[in-house]
């Protein structure tokens, strides 16, 4: 029996091409801003150059959770993407707990690319001006450049994907142009370096505690978030797999690239981990400090094409959570362009009031950025696993399990989970405190989850809402 209209009306359903779904991947994974920034973080981490080996075996995990995710992708469509996807193999409460993570996860990925962005405009606007000292420069940077990325949201999805990728594919350009003269410059002043280089990482090549390996997965968050525009998309089943695994393919071709140059480049300029970006020290040292400037601003591009992408994925999240009755329904309105003009608003007002506040408490906009990528990655991760456990009992359900889909599920699950308890490990051994939040904040998940279970039973129990033709799809 057909329902009368669809359980996410009010978003304008079937009309973004893959184009724009694409976008919407690379926009949030933001590639460019990942190889720029992500080794630097590493070398500044482990105070030695990035392993290229931690971004290998990050490709790989990543992998296979893109074929867990696109288990669901490929059968449902759903614009609160993982978090419905969980509550079809898992049920409601692991649901409500991978929606938490993941919204720590999009959250704090929003805050972060607008740090990253504004702290890259000011670095920018210091070459040519006398710069203000403190944070205060930085947190206006983050407030200008969050109302400008919500104002692109409201507008449309369509206008916020191609807005992110016209500045990802510039961006990148820019960064491989950047790296290459800087890789080319390096083995002209040191020579070519030992192949060690670039796998050893100084004797740890998944960084201290597992750190490293962390801050290579923390470069692919966001690559699943062609899902949340599933419904607003023509042939989602067909499309939204494709884009999920080649984003994350693609990407870690280059991030794996991009770490080996950048363990030459970092071999030969030590001493440049306490940098604001390690890079542009290097290639300020190595080549023209006008090279420097030019890849800040293909960073700063990047971090708003990922601010954008990454936003629209939060907000598709709060609409799904919103119409079920989890956060407050308000939240779950569109407005006339199709966007839920209330969520962004909302989701807005917190990514920007995040980091400000950080800032003006007198933490240092690298240590901000590192921070706050590595909460949003534990929060993605949370998400990852969950939902890669609730594939093998999504498939048992519809009668479609194989032993393939178990196996990549384990295997991924595991990793994951390996990952986040070394580096919790080590934060605890070594006083880590961001770390140490992302654990508070998805502990506080899971105690709402069991609450919500407990109190609303019923609500729970309806979590999973999807796309289903209605009649009126029928009918027009």
């Amino acid at each position: 029996m057909l329902r009368p209209t669809s359980p996410v009306t009010g978003l304008h359903r079937r009309r973004l091409g893959p184009l724009e779904v694409l976008a919407q991947s690379v926009a949030a994974t933001a590639p460019a801003a990942a190889m720029a920034t992500s080794p630097g973080q590493a070398f500044a981490l482990a105070g030695a150059p990035p392993s290229a080996l931690a971004y290998l075996a990050a490709t790989v995990v990543v992998l296979l959770v893109s074929s867990s995710v696109g288990q669901f992708s490929r059968r449902m469509v759903a614009p609160g993407s993982l978090y419905s996807f969980t509550a079809k193999g898992l049920g409601g409460t692991a649901a409500t707990i991978a929606g938490g993570a993941l919204v720590v996860g999009y959250g704090f990925l929003v805050a972060g690319a607008l740090t990253g962005a504004a702290t890259s405009a000011v670095a920018l606007v210091e070459k040519v001006a006398p710069g203000v000292p403190g944070p205060v420069p930085v947190v206006v940077g983050i407030v200008l450049l969050g109302v400008l990325v919500a104002g692109f949201s409201v507008r449309g999805a369509g206008v916020s994907a191609r807005l992110g990728l016209a500045l990802e594919v510039v961006s990148i350009s820019i960064v491989v142009v950047v790296l290459g003269i800087a890789l080319a410059a390096a083995f002209s002043r040191y020579g070519v370096p030992h192949p060690s280089v670039v796998l050893d990482g100084g004797g740890h090549p998944f960084g201290p505690g597992g750190q490293g390996l962390l801050l290579a997965v923390t470069a692919f968050v966001g690559f699943e978030s062609a899902g949340s525009l599933a419904s607003e998309s023509r042939r989602p089943l067909s499309v939204v797999p494709r884009v999920v695994r080649w984003t994350a393919l693609t990407s870690g071709l280059l991030y794996v690239l991009a770490a080996a140059a950048q363990a030459v480049v970092f071999a030969g300029t030590p001493g440049l981990g306490g940098a604001p970006l390690p890079l542009a020290a290097a290639v300020s040292v190595l080549a023209d400090p006008t090279l420097a400037a030019v890849l800040e601003l293909g960073i700063l591009a990047s971090f708003v094409g990922c601010a954008s992408g990454s936003l629209t994925a939060l907000v598709r999240l709060v609409f799904t959570m919103g119409r079920e009755g989890v956060v407050p329904r308000a939240l779950g309105r569109t407005g006339p362009r199709g966007t839920p003009a209330l969520a962004v608003v909302v989701a807005t007002a917190l990514a920007v009031a995040v980091p400000a506040g950080v800032l003006l408490l007198g933490v240092s906009p690298a240590d901000t950025l590192r921070g706050l990528l590595v909460v949003g990655t534990c929060g993605y991760v949370g998400g990852y696993v969950l939902v890669c456990l609730a594939a093998p009992f999504f498939l048992h359900r519809i009668g479609e399990l194989t032993t393939p889909p178990v196996v990549v599920a384990a295997v991924a699950s595991l990793a994951l989970v390996a990952v986040l308890g070394a580096c919790t490990a080590w934060a605890v051994s070594a006083g880590g405190g961001w770390v140490l939040t992302a654990s508070a904040l998805l502990a506080l998940g899971v105690v709402r989850a069991v609450v919500l279970r407990v109190r609303r039973p019923s609500l729970v129990a309806g979590i999973g809402l999807y796309d289903e033709t209605s009649r009126r799809d029928v009918l027009s």
